[in-house]
């Protein structure tokens, strides 16, 4: 098929807080993993059909000013993404505002979603924004993208230096709900700031210690529809002492199985090889955090193979299954494995030779991204951009029937994964989203 073009940008310009951020909420300080990490962006689309839209579908004009005035409106809430980032220790929430573009793409919005092309998904995200480091652009950038059906798409780009996906997806939810009652109450979110990972003592960060990978990948999605993950967890709960494997740990399994094979397959021969799987600590640290504060309150752990006979389902949702018991005995603050990393960092001191080839497994499967209302109705279809790196596999539930997991690589990797026996009896390569 032809490549699709964006026909124009119909406009771009800064949506400001319905009213001024107080003097006392001014500044808010990065905490120490924040820091850490370079300026990228969290980016999240969802995808709404003309009919859903009705008689708006034929008023992009009217659906951008329905949008820009909840957005400002969610903004008084949202206000450091409005800011200026002073430097790497604070943002200056001076309202400066958070810009917004419409795009009018020259296809209809079925063309895009199907295609098997991800890049061309992709068009819905602002251009060279998604996943980037130290963009041109600020805190948060916000992309209304129209399609010649009447159909539309909503991207955020949201700062990873404020929050994470939880924050990205509580800001979209609660953007939706004053989009679908000006009047709605929403409840304010609580900033953690520095207060749980403060600065080293020797004071903040002056410049990001942690790299960006931005290595060149591709990127395909896959479905896993509900009656496929029932299937692979009975069988890998009959195979292995794992009680009831969570749909998580049976998928990123199979992906870190069939991948490194892959992998393993055009180097010609194994190397030993990790899994990274994120947690978010809201829930686990003591007092809890309430759902819908902001901030990167993450850890890790990883499940280690280091022979290749041990690259089997079973092994690995057993040992994965021990790690996460382990993780969630220890310390999470004082024994936070990425705070701790940052520091040796911060002190100088050379990274950690690498003894295990990564791969990294990102779930936001609990997360209701199909919640996102804007008074049209749930979202034809949500999806994330493609990247930032390699070996990286994002699970996200699909619809109301099963999972959809997008996947990472590079395209010699991919070209041998994607023809893996093994894995497409579980999951389909391509799937019609309507």
């Amino acid at each position: 098929m032809a490549a699709l073009k964006v026909l124009s940008r119909a406009s771009k310009k800064l949506i400001k807080p319905l009213s001024p951020t107080p003097l006392t909420q001014k500044l808010h300080k990065f905490s120490l993993i924040e820091q850490a990490q370079t300026h990228t962006y969290v980016p999240f689309g969802f995808f709404y059909s003309n009919n859903q839209l009705g008689a708006l579908c034929n008023q992009p004009a009217q659906i951008s000013k329905l949008l820009e005035n909840s957005l400002s409106k969610n903004l008084v809430s949202y206000y450091p993404y409005a800011g200026h980032m002073k430097d790497n220790a604070e943002i200056d929430c001076n309202d400066k505002g958070v810009e917004f573009l419409n795009v009018h793409i020259d296809a209809p919005m079925s063309q895009v979603l199907n295609d098997q092309d991800c890049n061309v998904k992709d068009l819905i995200f602002p251009h060279g924004v998604a996943w980037e480091n130290d963009s041109d652009y600020g805190l948060a950038v916000i992309q209304l993208t129209h399609f010649d059906c009447g159909g539309i798409a909503v991207s955020t780009c949201l700062s990873h230096k404020i929050g994470d996906a939880c924050n990205g997806l509580q800001f979209s939810i609660d953007w939706a709900t004053l989009t679908r009652d000006s009047n709605a109450k929403i409840t304010p979110p609580y900033y953690i700031s520095d207060t749980i990972f403060p600065s080293p003592p020797s004071g903040p960060l002056d410049s990001p210690v942690v790299p960006s990978i931005l290595d060149g990948c591709t990127q395909k999605r896959y479905i896993f529809s509900s009656s496929k993950v029932s299937e692979l967890r009975s069988s890998v709960a009959s195979e292995s002492h794992v009680k009831n494997p969570t749909p998580t740990e049976v998928l990123s399994a199979l992906l870190f199985k069939c991948v490194a094979k892959a992998v393993t397959a055009n180097s010609g021969s194994f190397v030993p090889s990790k899994l990274i799987q994120y947690a978010d600590l809201r829930g686990m640290i003591s007092p809890k955090l309430p759902p819908n504060s902001i901030g990167n309150v993450l850890s890790h752990f990883s499940t280690h193979i280091s022979n290749e006979t041990d690259m089997n389902l079973p092994q690995i949702v057993s040992l994965m299954r021990e790690e996460k018991q382990l993780f969630r005995t220890r310390d999470n603050i004082k024994e936070n494995a990425w705070a701790l990393e940052i520091l040796q960092l911060a002190k100088g001191l050379p990274p950690k030779k690498k003894e295990f080839d990564e791969y990294t497994c990102s779930s936001v499967c609990k997360f209701p991204f199909y919640d996102v209302d804007f008074g049209w109705g749930k979202p034809m279809a949500a999806t994330i951009a493609t990247g930032p790196y390699k070996k990286l596999f994002n699970l996200m539930n699909y619809k109301d029937d099963g999972i959809e997991a997008f996947v990472m690589l590079d395209e010699q990797d991919m070209s041998v994964f994607e023809r893996d026996e093994e894995f497409l009896e579980f999951a389909s390569p391509y799937a019609n989203y309507f």
